[in-house]
């Protein structure tokens, strides 16, 4: 995702000001919104599983 085409989605949907988008980090901000399934955090319940 362009860097522009970013700012421009969270100013209209986020209601971020540019100031917001200009004291992130780009890197970590394009990794959570780009965020699915895959990258769910584990159940604990699951984990202990794999311990027992």
């Amino acid at each position: 995702m362009d860097l522009r085409l970013f700012e421009k989605d969270a100013l209209n949907q986020l209601h971020w000001s540019l100031s917001d988008i200009d004291n992130e980090e780009y890197e970590e901000l394009m990794a959570v919104l780009s965020a699915d399934e895959n990258n769910k955090m584990a159940d604990p319940a699951d984990l202990a599983k794999l311990y027992r």
